[in-house]
């Protein structure tokens, strides 16, 4: 009861510090890009949203969720991030009790500071999309499986180790790793293979029967993916594995202590993942998908930080693991390492995501919204919006009626390319009409670099 109370208390401490550095300045930043797109879609009614979020690459269960929040909350950008804010924290929770209860005591606390003051996790809180949500399924799936394949009369856990796998499917394809992981880690235990064969079938049942509408989907989208590539360009050198490690860890010092501490992990076990069966599981989590997934961008780019945000939580869980197993009987020296890291990290921490530049960072339209407004009022002028899936940030603040209730052309991308005409504000790709140098005696361009043209001759140029 006394260890259930601290761990308890310990956890209350833990959000409220959490909630207090990840949501003080949530509201600083404009709204990005992929926030825009998933505001609006999750304003549309349910089969829309599935019917468009399937057309993509990502599965809808995110929008679906919004789309409910935003019912009560309204259509504000900040209510959308209290709801990532809020997934983000609970993250804490499961990634807490996994070291505790399966690695090695304090490994959990440990873990949690590395998550609370990372920027990279920082950025997610303050995103409106599924990452942060992604974060808190895999951390809790990897707790359930822990879990049930510790007790004996675990059936419920592996129903419920089913299910949240289920919802990973549903709120981000890359993140079905995890589930990978826990498949390859169960049949490479031979204690596990004839102790709870029939749980873990049940719960790849209950996982295959709740995937199977969704199926149809993956696999024409890898195919499209696979063929025709992404808009992201494919891995270089190794050196992008090092760079994913530094956004993970905030600065180089840290990067480095990182990568000292997991080799010298594996190092002193002569490389086998299994000297520590939950710390192996957790070293499969982050390593395998990581390796695997810089060798296949070879091949079709999708190597991006934020799309492995669900490894994030196991690489903390990795570092400390490793520190608090390795070094277990020299205490001084034990939380000297992690002090190092995690002053490391510090060093580098802000609770403002402004100036944070990962992939999918915020540019700041609202300045852009007023600049439109006000040559607006004047005589024959006309904007141009370049590429046109731009316009739906713009219009976010320049026209808060239409973003919220124009769905005419919801199905391809959001672009308000007739009502905003309807205005003299043209979104367009690459052409526009002729006719534009003539109806017009003034025009302003803004393209997605917050570029600005504003007469006809250099206009013309441009395009």
């Amino acid at each position: 009861m006394h260890s259930l109370f601290k761990n308890f208390i310990c956890i209350l401490l833990l959000l409220a510090v959490a909630l207090v550095l990840k949501g003080y300045q949530i509201h600083e930043t404009g709204i990005g890009t992929d926030e825009s797109y998933s505001l609006y879609s999750s304003q549309a009614d349910i089969s829309s949203i599935i019917s468009t979020l399937n057309k993509g690459d990502n599965p809808p269960l995110w929008e679906l969720i919004l789309h409910y929040w935003l019912s009560i909350w309204g259509t504000d950008l900040e209510s959308a991030r209290i709801l990532s804010l809020i997934f983000n924290c609970l993250t804490i929770v499961p990634l807490y009790f996994i070291g505790e209860r399966h690695i090695a005591k304090y490994s959990g606390l440990a873990a949690s500071l590395l998550y609370i003051v990372s920027l990279f996790s920082l950025f997610m809180a303050h995103e409106a999309r599924v990452y942060s949500l992604i974060g808190l399924l895999a951390c809790t799936s990897i707790l359930l499986y822990l879990e049930a394949v510790k007790r004996r009369k675990s059936l419920p856990l592996f129903i419920g180790l089913g299910i949240v796998n289920a919802l990973i499917f549903y709120g981000h394809y890359l993140a079905v790793w995890v589930i990978v992981i826990q498949f390859l880690h169960f049949f490479s235990s031979k204690d596990s293979r004839k102790q709870y064969s029939k749980g873990y079938l049940v719960s790849i049942s209950i996982l295959i029967i709740l995937c199977l509408p969704q199926l149809p989907t993956l696999l024409n989208r890898l195919g499209t993916s696979g063929t025709q590539g992404t808009w992201i360009p494919k891995s270089g050198g190794v050196d992008d594995l090092y760079y994913m490690l530094l956004k993970y860890t905030n600065v180089p010092v840290a990067a480095v202590l990182a990568l000292i501490v997991i080799l010298g992990g594996a190092i002193a076990h002569k490389f086998r993942p299994f000297y520590h069966k939950s710390l192996g599981l957790v070293a499969m989590w982050v390593g395998i998908p990581m390796v695997l997934s810089f060798l296949l961008s070879h091949i079709t780019g999708f190597f991006l930080d934020r799309y492995f945000y669900f490894l994030l939580p196991g690489l903390y869980l990795l570092i400390s693991g490793t520190i608090f197993i390795l070094l277990k009987e020299y205490k001084t020296l034990k939380w000297m390492s992690f002090s190092l890291v995690m002053v490391a990290m510090l060093s580098n921490f802000s609770m403002s995501s402004s100036s944070i530049r990962y992939s999918g960072y915020h540019k700041d339209v609202r300045p852009i919204s007023e600049v439109i407004k006000e040559f607006q009022k004047e005589d024959s002028s006309a904007v141009i919006i370049s590429p046109d899936w731009f316009a739906k940030d713009i219009v976010y603040y320049y026209d808060r009626a239409l973003f919220t209730s124009y769905f005419d052309e919801f199905s391809d991308q959001a672009k308000f390319i007739q009502p905003l005409a309807s205005q003299d504000i043209f979104c367009t790709n690459d052409s526009l009409p002729n006719s534009m140098a003539t109806d017009f005696t003034q025009v302003l361009m803004v393209d997605d670099n917050q570029q600005v043209f504003r007469d006809v001759d250099t206009l013309n140029t441009v395009l």
